[in-house]
């Protein structure tokens, strides 16, 4: 399941756009992102988590992030890290139909489900900001989310639900 959505600044007119959720295509989502924190392209501590974790997992939702410094808005992936709850886990989904790859049957992937019930959060992924280098927290549906400009609430102008 996901969300989108634009919200404007009333004083501005600053824009935002956001997609939220993943989806039938987190499979695939979930295979790419743990490619890219393996080899290092989304920072040197998600890959040093899954040298020392190989049975590690992490959260690959889209998730708005809001800089607790400059207030800049950006959506990107959670990246929040995981370990089983066990000594080794054997709850990796594979071959799993996925509309996102529906002829390739080899997919790995944690669902949020499997997430909850079999893994343990180990570490937040530590978002930084592009603009300020600020930290950046994950906005929760319910956060009031400001302007990063004139600080006022943002208004939802547009808002659609998939899946």
């Amino acid at each position: 399941m996901g969300s989108g959505y634009t919200m404007r600044c009333p004083k501005c007119n600053y824009k935002f756009h956001a997609i939220t959720g993943i989806g039938f295509m987190f499979p695939k989502a979930y295979e790419e992102t743990v490619r890219k924190a393996k080899s290092g392209e989304l920072g040197t501590e998600i890959r040093t988590f899954f040298q020392e974790h190989e049975d590690g997992a992490i959260n690959a939702e889209n998730v708005t992030l809001c800089c607790t410094k400059c207030g800049d808005l950006v959506y990107g992936k959670d990246l929040t890290m995981y370990v089983p709850k066990n000594k080794k886990s054997d709850k990796k989904e594979k071959g799993r139909k996925s509309d996102a790859a529906p002829k390739k049957k080899d997919i790995e992937y944690v669902s949020w489900m499997d997430l909850e019930e079999n893994y343990t959060e180990f570490a937040k992924y530590p978002h930084k900001c592009e603009k300020c280098g600020g930290d950046m927290r994950i906005l929760d549906e319910n956060d009031d989310v400001l302007c990063p400009n004139c600080k006022v609430p943002l208004e939802v102008k547009e808002h659609i639900m998939w899946d």
